[in-house]
């Protein structure tokens, strides 16, 4: 089942149909990141040598979270090969939206996804260890999300709502329906 999110009414919008709850951490944890001078960098790679620089990047950041602690990141293969493949062919159309959360002068967070037309298909956030108690995966998510709305796009799509650690994406979507694989072999 994938999950999404309309992007109707801009950032505005989208915020109208959180809960007030889920608005309030957002605003109290975005004030407590500016003062402690966390800001964000947007990158849409438009060639490979972008698009392999920028994926450096990621996986310096990635090398530094839990997950790459725990080697069970996009750092590791198959993840790694499939992620890279995927940013320097979605270069020459200029279809991916990376944000980095850098901290004075350091990579400390990225969110990385693609569009497809008007929607944008989430793949991979990740933050540095050591700046946990910052929220910065929500931070990144409210930030990539004002970036999409001011390009106009209209669907959020975060992937599958599958597992205890993918329940988080309960709080940014609001609607669901099937994924279907279609698997074309040539002849």
């Amino acid at each position: 089942v994938q999950c999404a999110a309309s992007l109707q009414g801009g950032l505005d919008g989208f915020l109208s149909r959180r809960s007030a709850n889920h608005r309030a951490k957002m605003s109290k944890g975005r004030r407590r990141a500016q003062n402690r001078g966390i800001v964000y960098e947007r990158h849409v790679p438009a060639s490979t040598s972008e698009a392999r620089a920028v994926f450096a990047r990621m996986l310096a950041v990635e090398n530094k979270s839990w997950k790459g602690e725990g080697q069970c990141g996009m750092a590791e293969e198959p993840a790694r090969s499939f992620y890279d493949a995927m940013l320097r062919r979605l270069a020459p159309a200029r279809g991916a939206r990376v944000m980095f959360a850098v901290h004075e002068g350091r990579d400390v967070g990225f969110i990385f996804g693609g569009l497809a037309g008007q929607v944008y298909r989430g793949q991979q956030f990740s933050y540095a260890h050591d700046c946990q108690a910052l929220s910065l995966g929500n931070l990144m998510q409210i930030e990539k999300i004002r970036w999409l709305c001011e390009e106009g796009v209209q669907r959020y799509d975060m992937g599958p709502l599958d597992g205890p650690k993918m329940q988080y994406k309960s709080h940014w979507t609001e609607t669901a329906f099937p994924l279907r694989t279609w698997l074309i072999e040539k002849a």
